[in-house]
């Protein structure tokens, strides 16, 4: 922690939310104002608040490049406000942090302790409840909750910085963890699994992932849980016998592959082959070509040479993914691919990045298109004054529904796909889906 002003804080004060980065920071954020709540500020939209709290990224150079902006302007823009700042970039690159004004910083070790943090500085502080684990159960959600279950990472994987910003991997205790879906569940149709690193959640000596989802999926009130994202070598053949047969866990896999070739996947320092990622998506796409895969992809790895990325193009071309997420290598200090000679130009990698997104977005109206007329599970998110509103099936369609005259909000229904605009997918409800 460090403290950077003698600036108080009014009990009554306004506080605003902002940040940059995964859907793990998303998660942290809503924590972090629960408890700003209870500590009796107000939270609102926009810069001109009494208190700001930035959850910042460094995971790429454009990430921490965004971070610092993001900071610079809110200390621009409103000089008077105290101004809070976590998360990796705080983590990484702490100097940079400190020049650009912030009055408390973070580290990501710390954030969860926000709240002790934050209240010494709030002048006339009233509370009687003062208990962590009591904001946490308090915590509301737009939609469906992220449940953050582990963080940090122990792959160390040759480009990432990861666990320097996040540290060792480390995961919720079972019975903590089975005590928030048991309470959620009673709120929420569907929760989605979160951590920097899913698959290495562990609790003792042999309790891993598949063991916590074995326990979740009997908890009577639970209906949907979503995976948001797990590696591909804890995609074991016991985790998908499982996922495969269990109705309560969403079709929906992210699993990033990073390197689409295999001497990059070693000079990532990746523990899988092409060949080990492919079957494991064959065998899922046999058993329900209904489910949806999608994969993160990175280009201009140092080694990448134009040899090297046509024979990536080759295997993405043949892998059944249904989206992908690509981004541009990006060198981060400290790292063992900080120190590799580039075999590419920037120009090379920005065009890579052009076709490996063309060939997702092919890839994403085949889904969607063998998806057409077909009645999908879904879940209706939290409708504002549109005539719209909108669900995601259970194999991760988000679909613009015409509003119901009852509120159907966060209620679970059966949508069939009805037609497929240029950027959006419409459809209609069939009927309550009461399973």
């Amino acid at each position: 922690m460090q403290k950077l002003s003698d600036r108080k804080i009014q009990n009554s004060a306004t506080i605003s939310f902002d940040m940059v980065g995964c859907k793990l920071n998303k998660y942290e954020l809503e924590v972090m104002r629960t408890q700003a709540q209870k500590l009796g500020l107000i939270p609102v939209n926009g810069v001109q608040s009494d208190v700001v709290v930035i959850n910042t990224c460094s995971v790429t150079n454009e990430a921490s490049k965004d971070s610092r902006r993001m900071i610079h302007r809110y200390r621009r823009e409103n000089d008077s406000a105290y101004i809070v700042v976590t998360g990796c970039y705080s983590q990484t690159d702490l100097e940079e942090v400190k020049a650009q004004g912030a009055d408390l910083i973070l580290s990501n070790f710390e954030k969860e302790k926000f709240f002790d943090f934050i209240r010494v500085d709030i002048e006339n502080l009233d509370l009687k409840d003062n208990s962590f684990t009591t904001l946490l159960n308090t915590v509301e959600f737009q939609s469906r909750p992220f449940l953050k279950i582990q963080d940090g990472c122990d792959a160390f994987c040759s480009y990432c910085i990861i666990p320097r910003a996040r540290g060792r991997s480390r995961s919720i205790s079972r019975t903590e963890v089975l005590e928030q879906v048991n309470r959620l569940s009673r709120i929420y149709p569907e929760l989605v699994l979160s951590g920097v690193n899913l698959g290495q959640y562990e609790d003792g000596e042999g309790y891993g992932f598949l063991h916590i989802l074995q326990d979740m999926v009997k908890i009577p009130t639970l209906k949907k849980i979503r995976i948001s994202s797990i590696e591909p070598v804890d995609v074991t053949d016991e985790l998908l016998d499982f996922v495969l047969g269990e109705p309560k866990i969403c079709r929906h896999l992210h699993i990033p592959l990073q390197g689409a070739e295999n001497n990059l996947l070693t000079q990532m320092r990746r523990k899988y082959t092409i060949e080990e990622y492919t079957n494991k998506l064959q065998r899922i796409k046999r058993h329900d070509p209904s489910f949806c895969l999608g994969a993160d992809v990175m280009v201009g790895f140092p080694s990448e040479d134009s040899s090297v990325f046509d024979a990536a193009m080759k295997n993405l071309e043949a892998m059944p993914l249904d989206y992908m997420h690509v981004f541009t290598f990006s060198s981060r200090e400290k790292t063992v691919a900080e120190r590799m000679e580039s075999l590419n130009t920037p120009q090379q990698r920005k065009e890579r990045n052009r076709l490996v997104t063309e060939l997702s977005h092919q890839k994403k109206k085949k889904f969607l298109e063998s998806q057409l007329g077909k009645v999908l599970p879904a879940v209706v998110e939290r409708s504002g004054e549109s005539s719209f509103q909108k669900a995601l099936t259970d194999n991760y369609i988000p679909v613009i529904l015409e509003k119901s005259s009852d509120d159907l909000s966060l209620q679970s229904v059966s949508v069939r796909i009805t037609e497929l605009g240029s950027d959006k997918v419409f459809g209609e409800i069939v009927r309550d889906c009461k399973d």
